[in-house]
């Protein structure tokens, strides 16, 4: 299933009882997120709507919970993601799925996210065979030019085919071998950043032109988001903590700036050291690239570090999404966390107000 059906599913509110949202991109695990959350009344979404970071061995415990009858009608929602992917799952999780696969709650529609899972795992395994599968893979190029057009149109912006095309070349990537998107495949995050900034800087736009295009500055960010991830990927605190900074100053999505961080983690941890660029990214030997920050996270944190960070963004970003504390701070502290090596144990809750130290680098 493609996360457009996904979506067009919830919409109709013909949403399955379990499903298995499997894929690298992050901005299409959003977009199914978000459609999860516009699926419910706004009054019931405090009680119709949990999500849940995995935890080995009380698996069973979250699934009761898709058990019990929404206190306003409707439906349940559960969400449950893992920054490992579900690795850590035990025979005990295992069992737990299995007999939750086999009768589903009538009350509830669970969702498990996962990146890039392990699919020799029987948890994983259990999940493509008797979930419903839904592939979250990077658009290629004539996909997300159609996803541009459709964009610009809601905006009420009218552009041509060839150059939604072109548009959507210059946020093209290479994915290595083991990516089912093949070759090549588009950044829609980013593209969608530039594309709301052009529309912001030509107020009363109504076609999208070739000369608009200047507006759009794809290598610039890469550069400044490029010197974030160099800092944090050398462990120079109080330098990454100024360029986190500048980029909010300047209005980078902290969305973005919050995928580029994950990115950048989750291909240390994979053991990455380079994958090519293309389109408007193809830069050579460019040293604020993510291919060559990867070798310095790797020698820099050690894996239950890179773990660490990978489990500080994914905090960061459920407190970005709940909206009742200032995500610029969020953002501050979880740079800070990670460069510092900051120890689970001795974490502050996402509700307390915690300062961010000027660390020196």
């Amino acid at each position: 299933m493609r996360p457009t059906e996904f979506i067009a599913a919830l919409r109709k509110g013909q949403a399955e009882s379990v499903y298995f949202l499997r894929g690298p991109d992050r901005f299409l695990q959003e977009e199914c997120r978000k459609a999860v959350v516009d699926s419910i009344p706004p009054d019931a979404r405090q009680w119709c709507l949990a999500e849940i970071e995995f935890e080995s061995g009380k698996l069973q415990h979250a699934l009761e919970g898709a058990e019990q009858m929404p206190m306003l009608g409707g439906h349940n929602f559960l969400l449950i993601s893992d920054s490992e992917d579900f690795k850590q799952a035990g025979d005990e999780d295992v069992e737990a799925l299995r007999a939750y696969l086999e009768r589903p709650s009538p009350f509830s529609t669970v969702v498990f996210l996962a990146t890039e899972p392990d699919r020799r795992r029987r948890f994983i395994q259990l999940l493509e065979k008797k979930a419903q599968l839904v592939e979250l893979r990077s658009p290629d190029r004539p996909e997300a030019a159609r996803w541009a057009q459709h964009f610009l149109q809601h905006a009420g912006v009218e552009i041509a085919s060839e150059l939604a095309e072109e548009i959507a070349a210059k946020f093209e990537i290479s994915e290595d071998s083991r990516s089912a998107a093949g070759p090549s495949a588009v950044n829609v995050l980013w593209m969608r950043t530039e594309l709301e900034k052009l529309l912001t800087a030509r107020p009363g736009l109504k076609r999208l032109e070739p000369a608009d295009l200047e507006v759009i500055v794809a290598f610039r960010e890469e550069r400044e988001i490029g010197k974030l991830l160099r800092a944090i990927g050398e462990r120079k605190c109080s330098e990454a903590l100024q360029t986190l900074r500048e980029l909010l100053a300047s209005k980078v999505a902290e969305t973005l700036i919050l995928w580029c961080i994950a990115d950048l983690f989750r291909q240390a941890l994979r053991g990455v050291a380079s994958y090519g660029y293309r389109g408007g990214w193809s830069r050579g030997a460019n040293p604020y690239s993510t291919p060559q920050i990867v070798p310095l996270a790797q020698k820099n944190y050690p894996r239950e570090e890179l773990l660490q960070a990978m489990r500080a963004v994914r905090r960061a970003d459920l407190g970005i999404k709940s909206s009742w504390k200032d995500s610029k701070i969020l953002l501050e502290f979880l740079v800070w966390q990670i460069v510092v090596g900051k120890a689970p144990s001795g974490e502050a809750a996402l509700g307390d107000e915690v300062p961010v130290p000027s660390a020196e680098s």
